[in-house]
């Protein structure tokens, strides 16, 4: 389920892509359309309900609320505090407001991701379209560095990258590292992407969802170090966890 709708588009039932806009870094703040009513409870909600939620975004917690200013219409809006605003101002501000120089084009225009953990809870990312693009390039310059063969090819994509990264996020999906919490602005949108192959004999179709993943360096050169036996996406998840949990262990 990928629709597109204005300035929103619809991932699947916990996944939303709000394009960032003047009003938002303005005001701190979303118009909730009627179509993504669901997508936050409203129905849930009594005529003056204000839902306290929490945002997660770059390592840290921000605090938001959720309420209805339409009651018989079930409209609302999602609004954040000034530090949430800040942080994302900071890093979008330039793609947004002509005052800073920059050529503002739609297509250069950064996502806001927002992953629903419960009703009350939100991961954030920022998406920035330019950078899927740019890495894109570099990754086709330098394939010489990669192990991926023939599969770099759909890996290198940035049309399914940017599909990828609207579905599972800035983090590695194996042991969650992100290149912009560890190394700041220098690493903003940085990730790779990992081509999952089932069967050999179909890699000319493929599934966003089960095909592919964002990965770290690391772990997508560990995965496929050994050409004879590459291990799987739950192999490698399962020997991370294993290590984490001995070394809580030796610490006991």
């Amino acid at each position: 389920m990928q629709k597109s709708f204005n300035s929103f588009e619809v991932i699947d039932d916990d996944i939303i892509i709000k394009r960032i806009d003047k009003s938002l870094l303005t005001y701190g703040e979303i118009r909730i359309p009627n179509y993504l009513r669901d997508f936050f409870h409203f129905h849930e909600m009594e005529k003056h309900d204000r839902w306290d939620i929490t945002i997660h975004y770059n390592k840290t917690e921000f605090y938001g609320v959720l309420y209805l200013d339409d009651y018989k219409r079930l409209r609302g809006k999602l609004r954040w505090g000034k530090d949430l605003t800040r942080e994302l101002s900071n890093v979008t501000s330039k793609y947004v407001f002509e005052s800073y120089g920059y050529e503002i084009r739609e297509e250069s225009t950064p996502l806001l991701r927002l992953q629903k953990i419960d009703k009350k809870t939100f991961n954030a990312d920022i998406i920035f379209p330019e950078d899927v693009e740019r890495d894109a390039r570099e990754y086709m310059l330098h394939a010489d560095k990669f192990i991926y063969g023939v599969k770099a090819r759909f890996e290198n994509d940035p049309e399914i990258r940017m599909k990828v990264l609207k579905r599972k996020g800035m983090s590695c999906a194996i042991c969650g590292f992100n290149y912009e919490n560890y190394y700041g602005d220098v690493a903003r949108g940085y990730i790779q992407i990992h081509h999952i192959i089932r069967d050999e004999n179909r890699m000319e179709e493929y599934d966003i969802e089960k095909d592919f993943i964002p990965i770290c360096e690391n772990c997508h050169g560990i995965l496929h170090r050994n050409k004879e036996n590459n291990l799987s996406v739950s192999e490698l998840k399962q020997i991370i966890k294993l290590r984490h949990e001995l070394r809580k262990t030796e610490k006991e």
